[in-house]
C-alpha cells in the first residue's frame, strides 16, 4: 500500500536492504501583512537552542519533479507506487511542512495528514512546483486562529513572494544560521539551484533532533562548498537528494539537479568523511517523470547499493 511504513517491510527485505546501504557505504511577530522590505530580514530568528526531540518522522506528500501533473489522482492509493508522483513535499513529525505546491493539499487529504495540524512551513525556494499561494493559503485558514498564525520559514528574497495573510507569519532564514521549531533544530543551507531573475537563495535543510538528523536536499545538483563545510561538523541518519535526472548522460539540467552517478559520488564523500553514519538510509525523490524507469524497476536496480527511491504516502521513522 502506498502509505506502508518502509519498516512494515518484511523484516528479512528491510535487514537486507540496510545491510546492503550500510555494505554500499562502507565501500566507498503574530502577523506580517507588510512585505519583507528589500534583503533586510523582517526578524531575527531566537537563540537557538539544542534540540531535544527523540524521533525524526519523514512522511512524503510528493516524490516528483515538476513535469508530474500538477493535479493529484483520487485513486492514487490503488495505484502501483510512484505510478502518479505529486509535487515534491515532506512532512516533519505531523507539523513541519517543507515546500507547499499544488498537489499538497490532495496528498494531505489522501495519507490523513489534517491540514490544521500544521505550524510551520520551510520553503526551498519560489519555484511553482514548490510555492502555490492558494494551498498556502488554505493551510493557514485552516488553522485555529486561537492557536496564532502559520509560520512560514523562507530565504528573505523569496518571503516577498508569499501570500499576505493575518493568518501567516513570515519569518526569514539566514543561511546557516539555526532556529527551533518543535524540538528540532533547523538549518538553511545553500543549494546549488536558481530562481531566474532573482537575488533569492534556494535553501536546502538540516533537520536535526537530540540523537537524529536528516538532510532534505532538493532542489539542486552538488552540494556547494559552504554546505559541505558546515555538514563536516554533523553526522546524519538521512539524506533525502534531489534525484531528478536519473541514470541521464549529458542531460544539461546536472547543472541544476542531481543524477544518480552524482549522488553515488556525493554518498562517498559523505561517508568518507564520517558525515553519513554507515546505516544511514539513503532516499531519492524529486523524481521526474520519463527519465526513470517505474518504480518497482527502479527499487530493483537501486536498493542492492543502498538507494531507496522515495513514494508518495512513504514513511521513515528515525528513532
Amino acid at each position: 500500500m502506498p502509505n506502508d511504513n518502509i519498516e512494515n517491510l518484511s523484516r528479512r527485505d528491510f535487514l537486507a536492504m540496510s545491510s546492503m546501504a550500510a555494505a554500499s557505504l562502507a565501500a566507498g511577530g503574530i502577523s506580517s501583512s507588510a512585505r519583507a522590505q528589500d534583503q533586510e530580514p523582517q526578524e531575527r530568528p531566537k537563540e537557538f537552542v539544542n534540540p531535544s526531540s527523540k524521533k525524526l518522522e519523514l512522511l512524503f506528500l510528493g516524490t516528483g519533479a515538476a513535469n508530474w501533473p500538477s493535479t493529484y489522482p483520487a485513486d492514487i492509493k490503488n495505484l502501483p507506487r510512484g505510478e502518479v508522483r505529486g509535487m515534491s513535499s515532506m512532512l516533519v513529525n505531523g507539523q513541519i511542512l517543507i515546500d507547499c505546491g499544488p498537489t499538497v493539499l490532495e496528498a494531505m487529504k489522501c495519507y490523513g495528514v489534517s491540514p490544521a495540524g500544521v505550524t510551520d512551513i520551510l520553503l526551498t525556494h519560489t519555484h511553482p512546483d514548490h510555492l502555490h499561494d492558494a494551498s498556502v493559503l488554505a493551510i493557514a485558514n485552516a488553522r485555529d486562529s486561537a492557536l496564532g498564525p502559520l509560520r512560514f520559514w523562507a530565504h528573505p528574497e523569496a518571503l516577498k513572494l508569499v501570500p499576505e495573510s493575518d493568518r501567516i507569519e513570515k519569518k526569514p532564514v539566514e543561511i546557516g544560521k539555526s532556529f527551533n521549531v518543535h524540538e528540532l533544530g533547523l538549518t538553511g543551507l545553500e543549494a546549488n539551484h536558481q530562481v531566474g531573475g532573482s537575488k533569492e537563495q534556494c535553501l536546502i535543510y538540516l533537520i536535526e533532533g537530540a540523537t537524529r538528523s536528516a538532510l532534505y536536499a532538493t532542489d539542486g545538483s552538488w552540494l556547494l562548498t559552504s554546505t559541505w563545510n558546515h555538514l563536516r561538523k554533523k553526522q546524519l541518519d538521512a539524506i533525502i537528494w534531489d534525484a531528478t535526472v536519473g541514470e541521464g548522460k549529458g542531460d544539461s539540467r546536472i547543472f541544476s539537479h542531481n543524477d544518480l552517478t552524482m549522488i553515488r559520488h556525493m554518498n562517498q564523500s559523505l561517508a568518507n568523511e564520517n558525515i553519513l553514519k554507515p546505516d544511514a538510509k539513503i532516499l531519492l525523490t524529486h523524481i521526474a517523470r520519463g527519465l526513470h524507469p517505474p518504480h518497482g524497476e527502479l527499487e530493483t536496480k537501486v536498493l542492492p547499493e543502498g538507494l531507496i527511491p522515495a513514494y508518495d504516502g512513504m514513511i521513515i521513522t528515525l528513532n
